[in-house]
């Protein structure tokens, strides 16, 4: 088994929680890697509200910066695009890494100039999403349970749209169906994931990646990225453990029991740094 497809089995532990097992996404994580490697500027969106604590969760901002992290070892730039609800996560999550990474807000109502302002600005090679509300086909946003987050949320959909019609490429990772790029398997989320014939997305994006939980695609990508470079660029567990301990503390709450704890989409500490270190010693054996 060569190191990507290592990488697949591991970041997709757990898909069977919420139906998506079935989904055959293999060789994504490998054309996403060397798209990336191209890329000279990228455009990283997440942040998931939470509508009960007009939060954002743990899930979405970690593998954020994880990326992050891993462009900026190799000079290349990263932005990180977000909302209210997940700003202070990404302030903390940033400053506990030292990364230079520079945070835009988007706000409600403004998507449209905000877009068309960012992409102009920063001439990006390439958007990802990570773990980012997507529009259905109706346009509308949803949580996992079906339940609607429109009213709250700006939506990031128009960015990807232009980006696709200016010939950038685009990435998305997810786990629940409802998030940007799962357009790519929609009619496969409606027919197999609860309440997926409500909220599946829409958006394709060019290259989709499919974990069991979104911060492991995106510590899944840094190890592919790693593996075409030759080189460490995965951030080690202590680190790990420290970034979601940081955002737990400013209120980060877990995307499925919606309590602020140690925890991410209801798997606890020990669960997801087990699954970094697995990623991790893919890493240490290619490299």
């Amino acid at each position: 088994m060569n190191c990507f497809k290592k990488l697949e089995k591991i970041m997709t532990y757990g898909l069977d929680r919420r139906g998506m097992e079935g989904a055959n996404l293999t060789g994504e994580l490998k054309g996403a890697a060397m798209a990336l490697k191209k890329a000279n500027t990228v455009l990283i969106v997440t942040g998931f509200v939470i509508r009960d604590r007009l939060f954002g969760e743990t899930d979405g901002p970690i593998g954020a910066v994880s990326v992050a992290g891993a462009l900026e070892m190799l000079d290349k730039n990263a932005i990180i695009i977000t909302d209210i609800y997940s700003k202070k996560i990404l302030e903390t999550a940033l400053k506990s890494v030292d990364l230079k990474t520079v945070l835009e807000i988007i706000n409600k109502h403004d998507e449209t100039i905000f877009h068309e302002t960012l992409l102009n600005k920063y001439k990006p090679d390439c958007l990802i999403s990570i773990e980012r509300p997507g529009e259905t086909a109706d346009g509308m946003m949803y949580s996992m349970t079906g339940e609607c987050i429109s009213s709250l949320v700006p939506s990031m959909d128009p960015l990807f749209k232009e980006a696709k019609n200016r010939g950038i490429c685009t990435i998305g990772i997810g786990d629940g169906g409802n998030e940007i790029g799962m357009g790519k398997i929609k009619q496969y989320v409606a027919a197999n994931v609860p309440y997926g014939d409500i909220i599946a997305a829409s958006f394709a994006t060019d290259y989709l990646i499919l974990a069991g939980v979104s911060n492991w695609g995106a510590h899944a990508l840094v190890a592919a990225m790693s593996v075409l470079f030759n080189r460490d660029l995965l951030y080690n567990v202590e680190t790990g453990e420290r970034l979601l301990r940081a955002i737990v503390d400013v209120g980060a709450v877990n995307g499925i029991t919606k309590q602020n704890t140690l925890t991410v989409d209801g798997l606890g500490l020990d669960e997801n740094i087990r699954i970094l270190n697995e990623i991790k010693a893919v890493v240490e054996e290619a490299v």
